[in-house]
């Protein structure tokens, strides 16, 4: 993060009218710091090993090398938020694969681009804080209870608070990137978790993977049709590798 509190970005397109569009759009937006634009990733690679960016807005089909394959060379735990800015929607798939948090399609309006702006700032904003409420040495974790209690709830740390989630006011788990989102009827608590730890922790009988980015509190679902999951009032996916699991297991052959 810069030091004057905003968020590093740079841009990655080979075409100069759209750094210069991603550029004019960063500029209006008050949390971010463009720190440089670049026509090729090979001519991003000394800034983004040298400098702290947060964020990087870059383009799929270039000449010397594509952004799919050099965002897939480049994945590190806690790296920047990558942004695919592209003219080809096939790349969407692919783009999400590599934790893309934005798949944004030229031309890009304004509006759009504020739309993934909030999202992005959102998954910063809560970075920032657990890097400020944690010590490198300790990891927020599900919490070690008592056995007679760990059955019934999980401890959260959501914001500045510690909140003691029932496992019964659960309805559905959503990863994005290492955080995850719990939904529950009034409420939604977001906390830096694996969701892949989720599911080896969380009682198997009562929560199921069901997607890669969800996980499902199984008496809260309501309807299972084709590839859509109603739980509660929320629709979800089911992938179609998760989905005859969870036939079988409301067909009674858990």
């Amino acid at each position: 993060m810069a030091a004057q509190g905003k968020y590093n970005c740079i841009v990655i397109d080979d075409e100069f009218l759209a750094r210069k569009l991603m550029a004019d759009y960063i500029s209006k937006i008050p949390q971010f710091n463009l720190i440089d634009s670049f026509d090729s990733p090979m001519a991003a690679i000394d800034t983004i090993s040298n400098g702290e960016i947060d964020v990087i807005f870059t383009d799929i089909e270039m000449p010397d090398m594509s952004g799919m394959d050099f965002i897939k060379n480049l994945m590190v735990p806690h790296g920047p938020l990558i942004v695919f800015v592209t003219a080809y929607p096939q790349y969407a798939v692919q783009g999400f694969e590599v934790n893309a948090v934005e798949y944004l399609l030229k031309p890009v309006s304004f509006p759009r681009f504020v739309k993934a702006v909030n999202k992005i700032i959102t998954i910063l904003n809560y970075r920032q804080k657990y890097k400020e409420l944690e010590s490198p040495a300790e990891k927020p974790t599900v919490q070690d209870t008592p056995a007679e209690d760990a059955k019934n709830f999980i401890i959260v740390k959501s914001d500045r608070r510690m909140v003691k989630l029932l496992y019964d006011d659960i309805l559905y788990i959503e990863g994005a990137l290492e955080y995850v989102t719990f939904h529950t009827h009034t409420s939604k608590y977001m906390g830096l978790f694996s969701l892949r730890k989720l599911e080896q922790e969380l009682p198997a009988e009562r929560f199921m993977r069901i997607h890669k980015s969800y996980i499902v509190a199984l008496d809260k679902v309501r309807e299972i049709n084709g590839n859509l999951v109603k739980v509660g009032e929320h629709t979800i996916s089911v992938s179609k590798m998760m989905k005859p699991k969870l036939l079988n297991y409301f067909a009674g052959k858990k």
